[in-house]
């Protein structure tokens, strides 16, 4: 028998979804600060 996954399904699916947020939140800083970076050195 495989493994039983216990605790709240709710609750995980929650925390999948801040996790998912903060990961695409730091994506889209990463990138905008590389365009300003790259705005900078052609000046």
């Amino acid at each position: 028998m495989g493994k039983q996954k216990k605790g709240n399904a709710n609750a995980q699916r929650n925390n999948n979804a801040k996790e998912m947020q903060k990961r695409s939140e730091q994506a889209e800083n990463n990138s905008y600060a590389e365009v300003e970076q790259k705005k900078m050195e052609s000046e």
